[in-house]
């Protein structure tokens, strides 16, 4: 009996510290602009312009892989730990079978920063563009576009959707795949205010917030010709007036960040999406975080490995 008591022990200790683990936690270097990008969403009009600038790859296979280093919350569809896969099986205007492959989206994510603000640049290979939407005006999670979901001073709070239900300093700001400005609604910032997330859509609110946007055709695959780039620019000005963050980083400083880019594929409402790199959401305490650092980005910066994705630490919480 005390044998049988012992076992049963064990495997309760066990199954305890199994149902606690918790996603790893995942630093990176953030390295500094020497001189800021031009916003045409071409990498290559100045020489070497992205060069050492932190890069990850964000597509259906890099989830896998991400399965395969970090473990599975949902193998079955499609969630490792540290990313998901939440596009739809088939859109209502894409070939079928190409859904939630990468023949449905695939894409590489560039990121670097100085003094005046973050940078980044989106290189999206897509079958279909969709920026019409469907539903609510405002709702820019129907149409294509690039969603970056910010820990802005890295409170990692365990809070928002689903439980509990408020927030505490969430932001995400959102650039349209359309050209910055033709539309209204092609930046969008949510905020938290009061404990709640609240959209954002004044012009002078999102002042300072601008992106270049380029039609790049069939240039990033063979599946389909509605690939395009977002090369964005978010100041710290911006977040510092509207958003909620307490000062503006300097080398040192650490923030929480996600990836959540937008493919609807001519669905009427909410169609897909994809999160890379850490799950977004209200748990701001599952995001990645970038560390800021002088190693230099731009013409003269020393590229930031691209198999070890710039990890300078990595740690699991039980």
């Amino acid at each position: 009996m005390k044998k049988l008591t012992l076992l049963a022990a064990i495997a309760a200790f066990c199954f305890t510290t199994l149902a606690s683990a918790q996603p790893p936690v995942r630093y990176f270097d953030l390295p500094k602009f020497t001189q800021a990008p031009t916003l045409d969403g071409d990498r290559a009009t100045v020489a070497d312009e992205w060069a050492g600038a932190l890069e990850f790859p964000c597509s259906p296979d890099q989830i896998q892989l991400d399965g395969q280093e970090f473990g599975w919350r949902d193998q079955a569809n499609g969630q490792s730990e540290v990313s998901t896969n939440q596009l739809n099986e088939n859109g209502e205007t894409e070939v079928a079978g190409e859904g939630r492959t990468n023949a449905d989206f695939e894409s590489v994510l560039l990121q670097a920063w100085d003094d005046e603000a973050l940078y980044y640049l989106a290189e999206v290979s897509d079958n279909v563009r969709d920026t019409e939407g469907g539903g609510e005006a405002r709702a820019w999670w129907e149409r294509d576009s690039v969603s970056l979901y910010l820990d802005l001073n890295n409170e990692d709070c365990a809070c928002g959707d689903p439980a509990p239900s408020s927030y505490v300093n969430l932001n995400v700001v959102n650039f349209m795949a359309v050209p910055f400005g033709s539309n209204e609604l092609s930046v969008c910032l949510i905020t938290t205010v009061d404990n709640a997330r609240v959209d954002v859509h004044d012009p002078d609110a999102l002042e300072g917030f601008e992106y270049g946007f380029r039609d790049a055709g069939d240039e990033f695959g063979d599946e389909g010709d509605a690939d395009y780039v977002i090369e964005g620019k978010l100041p710290w000005d911006t977040f510092l007036r509207n958003g909620n963050l307490y000062e503006a980083p300097t080398a040192g400083s650490e923030m929480g960040f996600a990836w959540l880019p937008i493919d609807p594929d001519g669905e009427d409402a909410y169609g897909g999406q994809i999160q890379c790199v850490a799950w977004a959401g209200g748990n701001m305490s599952e995001f990645a975080n970038w560390v800021f650092v002088d190693t230099p980005a731009g013409p003269t910066g020393t590229a930031v490995e691209e198999d070890s994705w710039g990890r300078v630490k990595e740690t699991f919480v039980q």
